[in-house]
């Protein structure tokens, strides 16, 4: 991308910023959604907005290709710009950082959610197997004790 500044460049960056913003956006409602079905343990749900995530991403990921060129010279585009387009870029930057910032943390207290739910239900088969176990060595040794006293009488 040339490093000149010109208004259909911009308004480019722009469109494509404000896009970025959005999308960042939907999806931290997304995270949103997901912690409440994660917590009612609402499975079908949760796979759907799953799916919609996903999607999400890669929007995302296509946008972030767009930007690419952008990227790539970002210091002098952004020297380049009259103080209220700065102001907008600058504002479209944060508000999708601080989406992301939001997602990421939520994202990480649903997987330790997940793990400990898991491992919840890890600790119960383990009880399970060895009441299993116990039950099935009880009837064994019931068993051989139920044929001692049946020869003895």
């Amino acid at each position: 991308m040339e490093t000149r500044d010109t208004s259909v460049e911009v308004a480019e960056l722009i469109a494509l910023l404000e896009s970025q913003r959005q999308l960042y956006v939907r999806l931290r409602l997304l995270a949103d959604r997901q912690r409440a079905l994660i917590l009612n343990e609402d499975t079908q749900p949760l796979l759907g907005l799953l799916v919609e995530r996903q999607e999400l991403v890669d929007k995302l990921v296509t946008l972030n290709e767009r930007l690419g060129p952008y990227r790539e010279s970002w210091t002098t585009i952004y020297s380049c710009l009259d103080e209220p387009r700065r102001r907008q870029v600058a504002a479209l930057l944060e508000e999708s950082n601080a989406a992301l910032g939001t997602i990421i943390t939520n994202d990480n207290r649903d997987t330790a959610t997940l793990r400990a739910r898991r491992q919840g239900v890890a600790n119960l088969l383990g009880k399970a197997e060895t009441a299993v176990r116990t039950n099935a060595a009880y009837v064994t040794t019931a068993g051989v004790k139920s044929s001692l006293t049946d020869a003895v009488a």
